[in-house]
């Protein structure tokens, strides 16, 4: 059975980035750094770090001083799943689609196309 990767709501995005940047980190520098990326107030950042951790998201040990946490989940992971969920939910699961949209909606730089070129020759190369 395929094991499910969390979805995770903004707010825990925010505090897993941080964590995936840098880890370990007390709640101290966690709720510094939230309240300057969003203006959380200390309780809100507290609270959730008390719902990731009961999610199994992340987890802590015990510091010298402090607690210290840490990611239990890999970005790389994470990343993927979401990018499935948001693939099969808004462009029915067709990646023609979704960079059709992108294509027609922004402009897109000599270096974008040559990188789009490139992945698309790895992974007709990886079929045969």
């Amino acid at each position: 059975m395929e094991e499910k990767v969390a979805s995770l709501s903004n707010s825990e995005w925010y505090i897993m980035e941080n964590l995936w940047d840098s880890s370990p980190k007390t709640a101290t520098q966690l709720i510094r750094a939230m309240e300057e990326e969003t203006g959380w107030a200390k309780s809100t950042t507290k609270t959730i770090l008390r719902r990731m951790e009961q999610k199994g998201y992340i987890a802590y040990r015990e510091g010298e001083k402090a607690r210290e946490y840490y990611a239990v989940l890999k970005r790389e992971e994470v990343v993927e799943s979401e990018t499935s969920h948001f693939l099969n939910r808004i462009y029915n699961g067709s990646l023609g689609l979704l960079v059709n949209t992108l294509v027609k909606k922004q402009e897109v730089s000599d270096e974008e196309m040559e990188e789009l070129y490139r992945i698309i020759n790895e992974a007709r190369a990886r079929r045969k």
